[in-house]
């Protein structure tokens, strides 16, 4: 399953101990300024720092890191050539043909825009993997409602979900080696999955409003969210080496763009393809 790719790994790291909202917050702004990129190099770069940062800041083995992204990269692979083939050739003003069959014609332009947007979605799968592995949910969720101020109840309401999944993919293991002891025979086609999913969805939907329940009385019975002020176990802050982090981050991402810029590799926008 994909939940078992994407999940906290702790670490006693320098990444581990930024904070949440800070990794989040540069993340989400380098994704949106590679989002405007249209060459294949930069994605590739900061993949690399990605990469690095992972393994060195992080200390994630590599062979996790190429376990957890291996089965998307199939997907994407099928994403680049896809946007190769369906790249619109007649908006270019000299399209330069390197291969023509058919229906299908393939330019430089299209090869550049197929691997802008594949090297692109695999940036940032390594950048989301990167704040997963090293992020405690519950240290990201109290960072969400220090430093941002959400509501406790949308939080902790997220967190209770979130706690909810691994969960429920425990109770439908036991269903099925319930069903495994009493000698129900199980096929492993497709339609029998989806057959066997509606079977279980029931028991699964009974366990899961039972332990629900359980979760809110417990939350009532300790008075969540009586009062305005609340004190939380795990004290989230800004620290030194958030400060720091978003120093050196944010100045390594200038001098890669200014040399990116220099020698002309960067692209900014669809159009630079024409």
């Amino acid at each position: 399953m994909i939940l078992q790719f994407f999940e906290y790994l702790d670490r006693d790291s320098i990444l581990h101990k930024i904070n949440p909202v800070v990794k989040l917050l540069l993340i989400l702004t380098l994704m949106v300024i590679i989002t405007f990129i249209y060459d294949p190099y930069t994605p590739i770069i900061f993949s690399i720092i990605a990469i690095i940062q992972i393994t060195v800041l992080g200390k994630i083995p590599i062979k996790a890191i190429f376990k957890m992204i291996l089965p998307l990269t199939f997907i994407l692979i099928g994403i680049t050539i896809t946007s190769i083939i369906s790249y619109d050739i007649g908006t270019e003003k000299a399209p330069q043909i390197i291969l023509a069959w058919k229906f299908i014609q393939i330019s430089k332009s299209s090869i550049t825009f197929g691997l802008t947007i594949g090297f692109r979605m695999f940036c940032f799968l390594l950048y989301s993997l990167l704040f997963v592995v090293s992020t405690d949910p519950t240290d990201f969720i109290l960072s969400l409602i220090i430093q941002l101020r959400l509501s406790p109840k949308i939080g902790f309401g997220t967190l209770a979900g979130y706690r909810f999944v691994p969960i429920l993919n425990t109770e439908y293991q036991n269903i099925y080696d319930a069903h495994k002891i009493r000698g129900v025979k199980e096929r492993s086609r497709p339609i029998a999955k989806i057959k066997r999913a509606k079977k279980y969805t029931v028991p699964l939907m009974l366990s899961a409003t039972r332990k629900a329940q359980r979760v809110a009385i417990a939350m009532d019975s300790k008075c969540f969210y009586a009062y305005p002020k609340r004190t939380y176990l795990r004290d989230i802050k800004i620290r030194k080496i958030d400060i720091i982090y978003i120093i050196l981050f944010t100045a390594l991402c200038m001098a890669i763009f200014a040399i990116l810029i220099k020698f002309n590799i960067l692209n900014w926008g669809y159009r630079s393809l024409r």
